[in-house]
């Protein structure tokens, strides 16, 4: 199955693991005075929902150990490093989202020196970031492009476009992936002496690195195989025998760790299991385990694997949001963090709305829902996850109600308006589709109602402000708008509101006429950087997101500046690249914290509100159903006989069986005399009784079958001086996914 085709399917994935009990709201108190604030606090109280970190994972790919045991973890939507103890205590951050050295937008890979010295790949910028034990930035090194000491690792997109690279230290070298310049490069520990060793043409797309000895594993992700190299990039051997589901091969081998014997452990990407094979020389294959789920010891898309100084596996469990403890024989240890994509956690939410009842929407984007919030921040239903599938909503990124309360999900990679009815909770219609002409949208990134039931789209990629009816009616675009973020229209549709990528708000009249505008470029109040969504109250001022700025402005009507507050952060009252923004009917002001991947609320000190008024209830749509992807292939199973003489004085037949993956086995046998005497015309038989065992991945055991003393006088009067046997053995193996393997065996004995 082509990738694009299984990056699909984790999009699918992450919406059905919205399932669970609700998470209420983290309270953090409003602090004093406002951060950013210019004159009073505009607020007398602040709560938030969802959490940036501190456990909660949002598609974790990259895992290692360091030298007192703790886990580092690479969050690659949330940005961050997040480090835990080997037991699944979280413990610290490390970094934060952002452009500038030590922040990031998605996290490729971590690598920890001997000395506690952290290593990490921020892939979409290109570079390598070098933190001392405490968290502090030490240094960074490199760039994007094709030279030497230069990275082209991707951007790393969220949940269907992961991070590049790969690290692994060897004393004071470290070793890169640089994935898509298809190389690996070598590097002193302070960034200094950049070497190519495996230049472009054998690898293709590598990913995760490992270390033992002399020898460096690399996973060659686009050629389905493991490379062993020694340090100045020969090439000792390969590992697998290509694309597939077989024992010995892969599908896109994402990551790899050696254990301290020497094992090395492989997790499959898109075969959704973890592979082990031998120490060196010959890296035979031992074991395989995993399959497609959610459940405990489930994969979905593992990405990334790390060896524990006691042999522990930890498994970066990405489409599950979770870190998995596996021992070597695929056992479940243990699992921690908590889901990003759990009722009341976001990922990159991006739009905001509220109806008349004072209920409030979130677009949550990567997650790719919309969650309905109560006043007091708990969920009160989330719409937009499959149900039994494709995914309804590829990337909500604003939302707006109708007078009756039902919802308008603008979705930027499907350019159309979804509308979900409030009685269901499921999409009735839509409205327009991708392209450039009359009715079409590209790229759109807000949408706002007015009382007339005129629709207004920031149609981005078209610089235009594109208008529909409710019911779907085009009614033409005002273009030469730039490239408009955010749009806002009075009740009456007499004025327009929009901002857009010139840092100014430009204000229209109902038929397109440009009547006013403020704003510009700047820090200081009134002034603007990449503003985003906007909203009006009730009392017809503007509440921006100030998004470059990185946080809240309100103006008045004709442009009036009223006040600010928020600044860069991650405490209460400062936001990373605010996106959304509404006032609701209780005075509360709502504020998607996008790159903090949360919703900040705050009690606006005096509100301009309107009455709330009764809506109809809300809908809770069915849970979403999993996607179904291919079953593992049956245990491969061994059978090995250990004694087969003296039956009749010993009993006993010795019998050892092996799984290549964790599996139940029952073991069955037929005793019957070898040579038919002519007297007779069948030969005489006994049936052993039947042994069941629980065998874990590459493990084997003795199970023995037994003959009763019934049975062995039995044979001894039939068979008389005779002792030749023929044995007829079954093993029936099961594991817990794929069809069970029936192994069968004749071979001859003696009594």
């Amino acid at each position: 199955m082509a990738r694009s085709t299984h990056r699909r399917l984790m999009a699918l994935a992450g919406c059905a693991l919205a399932l669970g009990a609700l998470v209420l709201p983290a309270i953090a108190p409003a602090q004093a005075p406002c951060p950013g604030a210019s004159g009073p606090c505009p607020y007398a109280s602040g709560s938030q929902v969802g959490q940036r970190g501190g456990g909660v994972l949002r598609f974790p790919q990259t895992v290692a150990v360091g030298p007192d045991g703790s886990v580092y973890v690479g969050d690659q939507s949330s940005s961050v490093i997040q480090v835990f103890t080997p037991k699944g205590e979280f413990l610290r951050e490390v970094g934060l989202a952002g452009l500038r050295p030590g922040e990031f937008t998605s996290v490729g890979a971590v690598a920890v020196a001997g000395d506690n010295t952290l290593f990490v790949v921020s892939s979409g910028h290109s570079r390598i970031d070098r933190f001392g034990a405490e968290g502090r930035l030490i240094a960074s090194f490199g760039s994007r492009g094709t030279n030497v000491g230069q990275f082209n690792f991707g951007p790393g997109g969220g949940n269907d476009a992961p991070a590049g690279g790969g690290l692994a230290i060897a004393g004071n070298l470290l070793f890169v992936s640089d994935s898509q310049n298809d190389r690996v490069q070598r590097f002193n520990l302070d960034g200094s002496g950049a070497t190519e060793i495996a230049s472009p043409g054998l690898l293709a797309n590598p990913r995760g690195l490992a270390v033992h000895g002399k020898r460096l594993i690399v996973a060659d992700d686009h050629h389905h195989r493991l490379v062993v190299m020694d340090f100045g990039g020969r090439v000792i051997r390969t590992v697998g025998s290509g694309q597939g589901r077989g024992k010995n091969q892969f599908s896109f081998p994402f990551g790899v760790a050696v254990d301290p014997q020497g094992r090395v452990f492989v997790a499959d990407d898109i075969n959704q299991r973890i592979l082990r094979f031998g120490p060196r020389p010959d890296y035979k294959y031992r074991a395989r385990w995993g399959s497609y789920g959610t459940g405990p010891g489930k994969l979905a898309y593992p990405r990334a694997i790390a060896s524990g100084h006691s042999g522990e596996l930890y498994v970066t469990n990405t489409g599950n949001d979770r870190i998995d403890v596996f021992d070597r024989g695929g056992r479940l240890l243990r699992s921690f963090g908590a889901s990003g994509r759990a009722p009341g956690q976001f990922n990159t939410p991006m739009g905001v709305a509220a109806d008349a009842s004072g209920l409030r929407a979130v677009a949550d984007s990567v997650n790719g829902r919309l969650e309905l919030l109560h006043p007091d921040g708990s969920v009160a239903s989330i719409w937009g996850s499959p149900s039994p599938g494709p995914t309804i909503l590829r990337r909500p990124v604003a939302v707006a109600f109708d007078a009756a309360g039902d919802a308008y999900v603008l979705d930027q990679r499907r350019a159309r308006i979804f509308v979900f009815a409030r009685s269901t909770g499921l999409p009735a219609r839509t409205i327009a589709a991708l392209g450039s002409g009359p009715g079409r949208l590209r790229d759109p990134s807000a949408i706002a109602i007015d009382a007339a039931g005129v629709i207004s789209v920031a149609d981005t990629g078209n610089s235009r402000i594109a208008r529909f009816t409710t019911a779907g009616e085009y009614l033409g675009a005002w273009t030469d708008a730039g490239k408009v973020r955010g749009i806002a229209t009075t009740p009456d549709g007499s004025r327009v509101y929009v901002s857009a990528t010139n840092h100014r708000i430009t204000v229209y009249d109902p038929q397109g006429a440009q009547i006013a505008q403020f704003g510009g470029s700047g820090r200081t109040l009134g002034k603007l950087s990449a503003p985003a969504q906007i909203s009006l109250d009730a009392g017809g001022n503007l509440w921006v997101a100030d998004r470059g700025n990185n946080r809240i402005q309100k103006f008045g009507p004709h442009g009036e500046r009223l006040g600010m507050f928020g600044e860069r952060g991650i405490g209460a009252g400062q936001f990373i690249n605010p996106t959304g923004v509404v006032v609701d009917c209780r005075g509360t002001l709502t504020v998607t914290d996008t790159r903090n991947h949360r919703v900040q609320q705050f009690a606006l000190a005096a509100p301009a509100a309107p009455p709330c008024v009764a809506l109809a209830p809300i809908a809770h749509p069915p849970p979403p159903k999993m996607p179904t992807l291919p079953p593992p292939l049956g245990p491969e199973v061994s059978l090995r006989i250990l004694r087969s003489a003296g039956l009749f004085s010993t009993r006993v037949l010795p019998i050892r069986v092996g799984c290549d993956t964790i599996c139940d086995v029952r073991v069955t046998g037929t005793l019957t005399e070898r040579d038919k005497p002519r007297r007779r015309k069948r030969a005489v038989s006994t049936s052993l009784r039947p042994v069941t065992s629980k065998l874990q991945a590459a493990e084997s055991k003795i199970v023995r079958l037994r003959l009763s003393r019934a049975q062995v006088a039995r044979l001894r009067k039939a068979m008389g001086s005779r002792r030749g046997l023929i044995v007829t053995l079954q093993v029936e193996a099961t594991a817990d996914a794929g069809d069970p393997t029936t192994v069968s065996r004749r071979l001859t004995a003696r009594g």
